[in-house]
């Protein structure tokens, strides 16, 4: 047990995010650490908050250790403070999301990239963390536009709103409901129509902000 009368440092851990189009999954995105504790597991991107430093700003270094820089969309989730975290000592982790496009988190130099419902065992208290993103963000999505088009692109199918939805979800939509609600957003319009092999095509959806 870490002894009480240590200060907690403060870190700021990132949940990566990309929606991969091709297999219409949302992948998180973790590395290999390369020193103690946990030499050689997976862990999310994560840094110690300096001295005077911002959370955007530590939220870009340690999304410097999966080679990614800007992302498309960036936020706040929640603080852990659970004291035994992290076997060094009394830690506070403030957890951010962040959104990258396919193309951009594909040629992420040293980050692995896992579906939401697939992420292996992380080192620390990080699939906890996953989870908890995983919730949050179902409960923001198509409410908070900035993360919303983040993860689905200027423009996207009935399909990919679908497969987005479960897996941040974590079970099927109703679709009927789901394109009413597409339907409603004010930051939303009709794009015409996807390809498809066969059957009827679905519907396009551009963000109009």
């Amino acid at each position: 047990m870490p002894e009480p009368h240590l200060l907690s440092i403060v870190c700021v851990d990132v949940v990566a995010l990309s929606f991969r189009r091709d297999d219409r999954r949302v992948v998180v995105g973790v590395h290999r650490r390369t020193s103690e504790p946990f030499t050689g597991r997976l862990v999310l991107p994560g840094v110690v908050v300096t001295s005077g430093e911002r959370l955007r700003d530590a939220a870009g270094r340690a999304l410097g250790k999966l080679g990614l820089g800007t992302p498309a969309a960036l936020g706040q989730l929640r603080t852990f403070d659970e004291p035994a975290r992290d076997p060094r000592g009394p830690s506070l982790s403030i957890a951010m999301w962040a959104v990258f496009d396919d193309t951009t988190a594909r040629a992420a130099e040293h980050a692995e990239w896992f579906a939401l419902g697939e992420v292996p065992e992380l080192a620390f208290d990080h699939n906890g963390i996953v989870g908890t993103a995983r919730e949050l963000l179902a409960g923001a999505l198509w409410r908070d536009t900035a993360f919303t088009r983040a993860l689905t692109g200027p423009v996207f199918s009935a399909t990919d709103a679908v497969a987005i939805t479960e897996q941040l979800d974590g079970r099927p939509p109703h679709r009927a409901n789901l394109n009413r609600d597409l339907a409603k957003n004010p930051d939303l319009t009709e794009a015409g129509t996807a390809p498809a092999s066969g059957g009827r095509p679905p519907k396009l959806w551009k963000w109009t902000s």
